[in-house]
């Protein structure tokens, strides 16, 4: 049986700027008993489409929310690492 992961997204806005505020990337941390796995993706606008593969669209639109406003979020639930690979950007860290 494959191992749960629970998953953390911590966003980086821009600090200074026309855009200041704005979440340019989000770095993703899995985490499970015995590893980690970490990556990063660009704002590209399909952040909550991404999301609802996971959660629930409300959840999502919630996340996403969250996100912008700077907060590191943990997803609800556990997941396979199989539906988190490519999930969002860049693996390896």
């Amino acid at each position: 049986m494959a191992e749960p992961y629970k998953l953390t997204a911590t966003p980086f806005l821009l600090l200074e700027g026309e855009d200041k505020g704005h979440l340019e990337t989000v770095t993703f941390i899995a985490t499970s008993e015995h590893e980690m796995q970490k990556w990063w993706s660009v704002n590209v606008g399909s952040y909550e489409t991404d999301f609802s593969k996971l959660v629930h669209s409300s959840a999502a639109k919630e996340i996403v929310n969250r996100l912008r406003s700077g907060e590191t979020v943990e997803f609800p639930g556990r997941y396979e690492l199989g539906q988190l690979k490519g999930f969002g950007g860049s693996w390896g860290d």
